[in-house]
This record gives structure tokens, C-alpha cells and sequence, in this order.
């Protein structure tokens, strides 16, 4: 039993870790150091808005607690860098940006997976913001433990939140960013909650006409009988489905779950309405190909391209040169992962 539980503990670990292997206390850390202002300073870069579920105190300073708001409240702030400080503005609302992204860029709304810090889910907002030009709506939900049940119950929780904030993305877009695409991609375990749409009636209170491109990318969901919940979907242009059947991370959740994960493959279970795009034959280990730290992107553009396009919300369109392939919904049921 013991030696299960450091087996169990050393994969839980490598969950949390990214996947190019930064060491343990750098990725803990962080690369800002995070403050709460009144203001924006003027000249801070990478503007991201944060929609979060967490237990914040704005009597106290914005002191965050552990686990989801018992009230089940969103709290809305507008971030971004100056040096090495990470500022962050509480807002009432998405209208209180007052226009401070940029009116020429897209908007990607981002869903993290398991084991995430509100710090560590902002410097990723940072990073893809930067990386893609667009402008990034996080929508941040408590994820930083160890157990993945307490992850998944809190998907369960904040479901209906995330129908609420999209609904308010749609009128803030309608009114502020018309010409703006809106496209939102679900991180491992963030599908989760995209899952949790689905498969209740919440999907039917979803903005119909917001979304051009869905990325279920590396997802941390149970892979038989994905097609249920996934062809329910009517929100979106397009779906994109990430594979990859060498995912260090996803074998682990595998492992913990009893289950294979929808990232590591599909076996011929395919949805009618989503294209899946099977990296396995180039990605190696990777959990987090659309980041930019490995050797796998680097040695490959068309992985960034891909990315870039789906933030975009555009269709996804590659000649046989890339090494990976995107199967749609007329060929994927031809193939299957291993």
C-alpha cells in the first residue's frame, strides 16, 4: 500500500509539472510577483481579463482562500505586466475595461486544467496573450490541489458560472469588439467543465452565435462515449480535437482515473460535428504543445500555425507537410489512436 501511494504521489506530481520539465521551485513560484491595485499602471503590457471562482476577500485586500466562493460569485479583474510585477485591477463587470485591449484583436477565452494557482493561471493568460496576439478572457475556477475528484466535483460547481460569464462575453462583444472573433480553448482538465455544459440543460442557455472555433486540447475527460456529450455542442463554427496518444500526463490521469483520457485518442468513437487533430506522431511526451517551451514546437511551426489559426477563429487548413493530421468528421471515423 505504501508503495502505491508514492507511485500515486509521484504522478499527481507530475500532473501539476509543465510539461518541458521546469524544476519544481522555479514552477512553483512564479515568474511575477503579483499585486492587487486600484489601477492599472499606464504602461502595463499583456492586458488579459480575468472572470475567477475562487474565494477572494476584497475586505481583505483581495486574500484568497482555498476551494470555490461559497456564494458561488465571479470576480472580474483586468491584469497585466510592468517589469517583473504582475498588476491586477478587481473590476464590477467586463464593461469596466473601458476598451483598454486592443479593438484589433481576437478574443480567446482560456479554461485551465488541474493543479493550477490563481498566479500560475494568470501567467499563462500572460504568456498566450503575448505569444498569439489576442485577447485572453480567463475564466479561473480552484484547481490547485491534489486530489482530482475535488477537481472534477468543482467542475461540476462551476459550470452554471461559466454559462453566466460567456453570456456576459456575448453582450460585451456584441457592444465593445463586433469585429472580434471569439474563440475558447479547454486545457485537460478544463474540459471538464465544458463537459458538464454539455451534458445538462445548461447547454441550452449558452450564447448560440459567440464562439468560432472550440480546442479541446488535451483533454483530461473520459474518452468512451465522448461523442454523446460532444455532437450536443451547438454553440461553436468548429470543434478541434487535440491527440496525442504519448501524453506523459494524460497516462497519469489515466492511471488515477480508471479511464482513458479523450486526449490520448478516440478509437473510432468519433463525434459527426468536431475534427480531431492527432499529433501523435510528432509531439512525443507533450501536455502543452500550444506553449512554446519545447523542442517539439520549435522543431515544427505548423504546431504554432495550428494553434494560431484556432485562437483566430479560423478553419484549420494544412497540406500533408505538417507530420500531424487533422481528420474531419467525414474521415475520422476511417482512423483510430492506438
Amino acid at each position: 500500500m505504501k508503495s502505491r501511494t508514492i507511485i500515486l504521489s509521484v504522478l499527481l506530481l507530475a500532473m501539476v509539472l509543465p510539461a518541458n520539465g521546469n524544476p519544481v521551485k522555479e514552477y512553483m513560484t512564479g515568474t511575477y510577483v503579483l499585486k492587487f491595485v486600484n489601477q492599472l499602471p499606464k504602461h502595463a503590457a499583456n492586458k488579459i481579463m480575468i472572470i475567477s471562482t475562487r474565494q477572494f476577500k476584497p475586505e481583505k485586500g483581495y486574500e484568497l482562500k482555498k476551494g470555490l466562493d461559497p456564494q458561488y460569485q465571479r470576480f472580474y479583474f483586468i491584469a497585466g505586466t510592468l517589469g517583473d510585477t504582475a498588476y491586477v485591477e478587481p473590476m464590477t463587470g467586463l464593461d469596466e475595461t473601458n476598451k483598454r485591449l486592443p479593438a484589433d484583436r481576437d478574443f480567446l477565452v482560456y479554461v485551465d486544467g488541474h493543479g493550477k494557482t490563481f498566479q500560475q493561471v494568470l501567467e499563462r493568460g500572460f504568456h498566450v496573450s503575448e505569444r498569439f496576439a489576442v485577447n485572453m478572457v480567463v475564466f479561473d475556477w480552484p484547481t490547485d490541489n491534489m486530489a482530482l475528484k475535488k477537481t472534477a466535483y468543482a467542475a461540476s460547481e462551476v459550470a452554471p458560472n461559466f454559462v453566466k460569464a460567456m453570456r456576459e462575453l456575448g453582450n460585451f462583444r456584441h457592444e465593445q469588439y463586433p469585429s472580434s472573433s471569439v474563440s475558447a480553448m479547454f486545457h485537460s482538465m478544463g474540459n471538464q467543465v465544458l463537459r458538464n455544459v454539455a451534458k445538462t440543460s445548461l447547454i441550452s442557455y449558452m450564447p448560440k452565435e459567440l464562439f468560432s472555433n472550440l480546442i479541446l486540447n488535451a483533454a483530461a475527460v473520459n474518452q468512451h462515449h465522448h461523442r454523446k456529450w460532444l455532437e450536443k455542442l451547438n454553440i461553436q463554427e468548429r470543434i478541434y480535437v487535440t491527440i496525442n496518444d504519448d501524453d506523459f500526463t494524460l497516462h497519469g490521469a489515466m492511471i488515477l482515473r480508471a479511464a482513458k483520457q479523450l486526449g490520448l485518442g478516440y478509437r473510432g468513437n468519433t463525434a459527426i460535428n468536431a475534427n480531431y487533430v492527432n499529433f501523435s506522431d510528432v509531439a512525443t511526451r507533450e501536455h502543452n504543445l500550444f506553449l512554446g517551451k519545447s523542442a517539439t514546437e520549435k522543431n515544427n511551426p505548423y504546431i504554432y500555425l495550428f494553434f494560431e489559426q484556432a485562437f483566430h477563429g479560423r478553419e484549420v487548413n494544412f497540406s500533408e507537410s505538417t507530420g500531424f493530421q487533422i481528420f474531419r468528421p467525414s474521415e475520422s471515423d476511417l482512423f483510430s489512436s492506438r
